[in-house]
């Protein structure tokens, strides 16, 4: 007989599953879903906006020159990335690894050391990506830069890794230019927003 694992919820008063890793990946492929992952807990994903789309679409587009010259990938919105507390899963808008490990097996579904996250958020998404996530992807030890992209309004915050801290900057306006430097990339807010 099959064990199941289930925990009872002290706001909703019902029993709720306990997913294994094995488990949360074939509810994914069953039902064309993208869940992300917390200690045994699913969270189903929120749709996406075309402006949201078109955004990771242009990050795709203006990361890949780079990523192809410097033996780099990129991922965007359905590989998973692990975080390093407990068994933990999420799916940033975009990845970009270096990490020979991670472009190994190109069936894998996660990438576990990645350069540079990017999250497009939204009014919904915005605590979750700037408070919960930030400080989860912060320890990465591989993580060099985090940026969160607005959707509302034309503006980047970047988050730097340095010595011992990380880095802060706001970039606002179509004119501004982000420039990557231990990853060799440059980009404008304007190319970032072609199109919206």
């Amino acid at each position: 007989m099959e064990a199941r694992n289930y925990e009872f919820s002290m706001v909703t008063g019902t029993e709720k599953k306990v997913y294994t890793f094995e488990e949360y990946e074939a509810l994914e492929r069953e039902e064309g879903i993208r869940y992300e992952f917390f200690d045994g807990e699913v969270f189903a994903m929120a749709g996406t906006t075309k402006r949201h789309n078109a955004i990771v679409q242009s990050f795709a587009r203006i990361l890949y020159p780079f990523a192809r010259k410097s033996g780099c990938s990129i991922f965007t919105e359905s590989i998973k990335q692990k975080l390093k507390t407990g068994e933990r899963y999420v799916y940033p808008d975009v990845i970009y690894t270096c990490e020979p490990a991670d472009l190994a097996d190109d069936s894998e579904t996660v990438v576990q050391s990645p350069s540079l996250l990017i999250e497009v958020f939204s009014e919904s998404s915005q605590r979750f990506d700037i408070q919960d996530k930030r400080l989860e992807y912060f320890k990465i030890p591989s993580l060099q830069y985090y940026l969160l992209v607005s959707q509302k309004h034309y503006g980047v915050e970047l988050y730097e890794r340095s010595a011992d801290f990380w880095k802060y900057t706001i970039y606002d306006g179509l004119n501004a230019k982000i420039a990557l430097e231990k990853l060799g990339v440059t980009m404008t807010l304007a190319e970032i927003y072609e199109g919206i």
